[in-house]
């Protein structure tokens, strides 16, 4: 009994000090080479602009951000080489990234588009589709069917951001919710939507983007990009019957065969300075990181909810 004492008086804090050590080597240790393989990092921008906010990076850390990447050993891919690795049809490199952008802005044209194309890179870009060539209420530009074409001839992607389910509008009791994710207030009739109604809005929105899409830019994959990351299982349900193949959500994370469901690591604010986002990468492949990624998705999901 004694023996057994003084093992477990020294076990543990051995098994502490070991664990120190282990997380002290994972986190400070350099090393500039991609941490993962056989798995994809998807990262998430929207606008580029001189001036930056919350959602919008300059022209200069976009550009610092590619050479990061590239500096550091990642390999960006198309989004056919990604959707092939997730159908189990192709492979990828090791530290494998897809660049997407949301919305549709024209700044992916001015700012974006020139600087990956003379390094012979790609991105994607998810539209709102009724927005394509128009404005918002504060100037801001939506790219043109003629510079997205433009664009897709170069090998860049377009995808769906809905047809037109991207702002938040009045639901229950006046409260302002995602309109792919909750019934609406309907003010021709002062009532609800009911389930059904909702189901079938949701599902003519998005078959709406998809024929847009496909009249304009030829048969494609139909994707779908989630506006604000949110869903619910009427999104999913509708969004199945609508077709589309994979949904890009608001949840961090890398992605491997096997989801439909598609993991995304925000780099499109401000904050995310080059070495950030080198950080965030990294922050995927170790334990440290690995907590932070799962609190963070869990108050992600808390807000979704709400």
């Amino acid at each position: 009994m004694m023996r057994t004492k003084l093992r477990l008086k020294w076990t543990v804090p051995a098994i502490v000090l070991l664990l120190i050590a282990y997380l002290a080597f994972d986190y400070w240790v350099p090393g500039n080479s991609p941490r993962f393989s056989n798995q994809v990092a998807v990262l998430e921008y929207h606008h580029i602009d001189p001036e930056a906010s919350d959602y919008t990076i300059t022209p200069d850390a976009f550009k610092s951000h590619i050479d990061a990447l590239q500096t550091n050993g990642y390999h960006i891919i198309s989004m056919k080489q990604f959707i092939d690795f997730m159908d189990g049809r192709g492979t990828v490199p090791p530290g494998a990234v897809l660049l997407t952008f949301d919305d549709g802005y024209e700044s992916f044209y001015q700012y974006a588009y020139p600087i990956l194309k003379e390094r012979g890179l790609t991105a994607t870009n998810f539209l709102i589709v009724s927005a394509v060539g128009t404005r918002t209420e504060d100037g801001t530009a939506f790219m043109s069917w003629d510079q997205i074409e433009q664009m897709k001839a170069d090998g860049f992607g377009f995808y769906s951001h809905t047809y037109n389910s991207h702002d938040f509008v009045p639901g229950a009791d006046g409260k302002s919710v995602n309109s792919l994710t909750n019934p609406i207030f309907l003010p021709s009739l002062n009532r609800m939507e009911t389930a059904q109604e909702y189901a079938q809005r949701v599902r003519a929105d998005l078959t709406q983007a998809e024929q847009v899409l496909a009249e304009k830019l030829g048969t494609q994959d139909k994707l779908l990009c989630l506006p604000h990351g949110r869903y619910d299982q009427t999104t999913l349900t509708q969004s199945e019957q609508a077709g589309i193949q994979y949904i890009f959500t608001g949840v961090d994370g890398l992605n491997l065969p096997g989801s439909k469901l598609i993991n995304r690591i925000n780099g499109g604010a401000a904050k995310v300075t080059a070495d950030k986002l080198l950080d965030k990468l990294t922050d995927e492949t170790r334990l440290l990181g690995k907590l932070k990624i799962a609190l963070k998705n869990y108050v992600t999901s808390m807000r979704m909810d709400e």
